[in-house]
């Protein structure tokens, strides 16, 4: 999934070309936190989880094959709005000039390596939002979470949804366009994906034990 979505990312920076402004007073508001860089790539725990707790019994593994399958093809229609819908994200300015030139420590992490690597598209709905609040479901799905530690995980969720405005990666646009996304996908894509994954051609591919 990485892989086309760097290729879109570079062809619409080279393009150079956004086609709506989401600008709000909210994009203004919220300030440049730089820490948060560290928040913002907690993403890359949650793919890990989907397989760590998918891989308990032949059961969650046919479910897990499924719902990365769906996440997929989701990722791919958001690519496409990506290139139909280009959105300059350009309140990266809002970004000292220091660090945006690679100053100090942040300025290393942000002028240096993500601003290098991320091009300022692929703005809306945020992949950040969408793949990690599918991921959380499917964990509440298997009771992979539960209690106190399904309040832990939500609240890290809402923190990374945050990070992706402190660090001036996204639109709050971006944001709601995602978490409407993913709640989309999850109920009408992965679920019903997922459920499949119990069907006679799935226990064939992937047979339990008792089976």
């Amino acid at each position: 999934m990485a892989l086309p979505y760097s290729i879109t990312n570079r062809i619409m920076g080279i393009i150079d070309y956004s086609i709506m402004d989401p600008l709000i007073w909210i994009d203004e508001a919220v300030p440049f936190i730089g820490w948060t860089f560290i928040i913002y790539l907690t993403l890359y725990l949650y793919y890990p989880a989907a397989a760590f707790f998918g891989r308990t019994d032949e059961y969650r593994i046919r479910e897990m094959f499924a719902f990365h399958q769906a996440m997929f093809v989701m990722t791919w229609f958001v690519n496409l709005i990506f290139i139909i819908f280009p959105t300059e994200v350009y309140i990266r300015d809002q970004i000292p000039s220091g660090i945006r030139n690679g100053e100090g420590f942040w300025g290393f992490w942000f002028g240096d390596v993500m601003h290098v690597t991320d091009m300022p598209y692929n703005a809306w709905p945020s992949l950040h939002v969408v793949q990690s609040l599918m991921i959380v479901m499917l964990l509440k799905r298997w009771k992979a979470i539960q209690g106190l530690t399904e309040i832990l995980t939500w609240i890290a969720w809402i923190a990374l949804c945050i990070s992706v405005m402190t660090t001036k990666q996204h639109f709050f646009w971006d944001l709601i366009s995602g978490a409407f996304t993913g709640i989309i996908c999850w109920y009408w894509m992965c679920l019903p994906a997922v459920k499949m994954a119990n069907s006679e051609e799935w226990k064939l591919a992937f047979p339990s034990k008792s089976e």
